[in-house]
């Protein structure tokens, strides 16, 4: 009797112990700091866009000090001022590192790093030789620096070094429009350097709000 009598009152205790574990669960959760949500940057490439090959990339935040963007470049006109034809399709994307996070202020101002993976086609005529490639890849690192300069806009200014791989031909135009090409050679693209520089003026979407972890 005594027993069973002592196996009731154990069980009453931890019941009503229980909701007073939640609470104070609950509550060392809110005294927890704020927590910026991702923002979203929508961003174009100047150097890129002087040469009439606009570019736009779009990019979120994944955590507190990383980030994922995906970009697009398109250039594919003639009658180019200091050469005959330069026609360039890009697609990129890439995963970056903020090494000064400050809170709301990821994505926003400080170093980066970076890691990228792009898809290139081309057509480069110099000349009377030129070179196309209906698809190249390339792989590389990238490092940058974000300055703001008001709480929506800043100038990104980044350098990527990588390799770039692929099938391309070289071509010779047959007439004075360049209408016609006759293939000279099949080769297969090795390239290691810099593939990529951007100063870049980037849009911050949304506000610097917080929400409780």
């Amino acid at each position: 009797m005594l027993d069973r009598l002592r196996r009731h009152i154990t069980i009453l205790i931890l019941l009503l112990l229980i909701p007073s574990v939640g609470k104070s669960q609950s509550a060392g959760q809110s005294d927890q700091p704020d927590q910026p949500r991702p923002l979203i940057n929508v961003s174009t490439n100047l150097l890129y866009d002087v040469m009439f090959a606009p570019s736009i990339r779009v990019e979120t935040g994944l955590g507190q000090r990383m980030s994922l963007s995906v970009s697009g470049t398109y250039g594919w006109n003639d009658g180019w001022l200091w050469n005959d034809k330069v026609r360039v399709l890009i697609a990129d994307t890439e995963v970056r590192y903020w090494m000064n996070h400050q809170g709301a202020e990821v994505m926003r101002r400080g170093l980066y790093a970076g890691a990228y993976a792009a898809l290139y086609r081309y057509d480069f005529l110099f000349g009377h030789k030129g070179q196309e490639a209906k698809v190249n890849w390339g792989v590389g690192l990238s490092c940058g620096y974000s300055l703001p300069v008001s709480r929506l806009f800043s100038f990104d200014f980044s350098i990527g070094i990588g390799y770039v791989g692929g099938k391309y031909k070289e071509y010779e135009p047959s007439d004075d429009n360049y209408q016609h090409n006759v293939w000279t050679a099949d080769k297969i693209r090795h390239y290691f350097g810099p593939t990529r520089a951007e100063v870049a003026l980037v849009w911050h979407i949304g506000k610097s709000k917080r929400v409780r972890k």
